[in-house]
Parts: C-alpha cells; sequence; structure tokens
C-alpha cells in the first residue's frame, strides 16, 4: 500500500488523535462492528452466500487466529462429522434433544470456514444472525479489513465511536 493512500485510510479512523473505541462496516444487509478485543457480525436475511464468503474469507485472511465459538444441539455420532469439517470440540454434554456441543471455528482452516458460511445461509432462511468473533485486533487490523472489504459492492464505513464521543459517516 502506498504511503500516501495508507495516510489516507488512517485519516478515515483517526482524528485529533482520538483513540477509536468501535468501527462498523458494511451495507443494508450485512454490519461488521470492530473493536479491539471482538468482531461483531450481523447478516440481516436478504445477504447472500457469496458476500458472506467475502467477509469472511476477508476477516480469515487479514487475521487468521480470529475464533469463534459455536454451540451445536447434535447427536453424539455428528460431532466427529463437525471435527472432520475443522471444528475444534471444546465441550459437549448431554440434554434435551441430543448432546449440547461447544465447538470453536478456527479461522486459520479453511474447511471449518466454508462450513461455516453454509451454516450461516442455510440459518438465514429462518432469521437475522449475529455472530461474535474473538480477536486480538488492533487499530492497524482495523485498517487492514476495512481494506480487504471496502471494495465489495456497496460497502462503506457505517459509523465511527472514539473513546470520547461518536461520530455517524455515510448515512
Amino acid at each position: 500500500m502506498s504511503s500516501k493512500k495508507e495516510a489516507m485510510d488512517k485519516s478515515i479512523f483517526f482524528k485529533d488523535g482520538q483513540e477509536v473505541n468501535i468501527v462498523e462496516l458494511g451495507r443494508d444487509d450485512i454490519t461488521i462492528s470492530l473493536t479491539i478485543g471482538k468482531i461483531m457480525l450481523w447478516f440481516g436475511r436478504q445477504a447472500g452466500e457469496s458476500l458472506i464468503r467475502d467477509v469472511i474469507f476477508g476477516i480469515s485472511n487479514i487475521d487468521s487466529s480470529v475464533a469463534l465459538e459455536q454451540e451445536i444441539i447434535c447427536d453424539f455420532k455428528n460431532i466427529g462429522k463437525y471435527e472432520n469439517m475443522g471444528y475444534v470440540l471444546t465441550s459437549y454434554a448431554k440434554t434435551n434433544g441430543g448432546y449440547k456441543v461447544i465447538f470453536n471455528i478456527p479461522f486459520s482452516k479453511k474447511i471449518a470456514l466454508a462450513h461455516f458460511v453454509r451454516s450461516v445461509v442455510d440459518q438465514l432462511c429462518e432469521k437475522d444472525i449475529r455472530k461474535t468473533l474473538h480477536w486480538d485486533g488492533s487499530p492497524e487490523k482495523i485498517i487492514f479489513i476495512y481494506n480487504k472489504l471496502k471494495n465489495l459492492d456497496g460497502w462503506k464505513v457505517k459509523r465511527i465511536e472514539y473513546k470520547d464521543k461518536e461520530e455517524s459517516v455515510l448515512k
């Protein structure tokens, strides 16, 4: 990235030396809220699979250490199926309807991400979806994600909240 372009991107997020608290990016059917410790995703029912894939894999390309904890109710015999798709088993317990299983979905495993994208698309048939990803973010990583996703159709900075105050952008 050229230094002129890099300076322009930083000027979007850093004004008068203020520290960024949260940056919201997206469009009408997807919002990504980025903080130093979390990435909150909202997918509206109109979000298409290719756009969801671009967002999830885009985040993974910037920081493959991102992780998502996912709870699934399934039969005991299906736990191995999820592990074969790259999900990492963290715990399970018997419950009504089978087993309540907690998996970690590592963003370093493309097969796990592909299955995760497919599960989001399936869930969107019923309702909007919210997911919280955990990461060791920084203002620089937020800029990298912005740069990775900014060319998606209709993508924009929705809101930037600084430690002291909030500023709406491109309403």
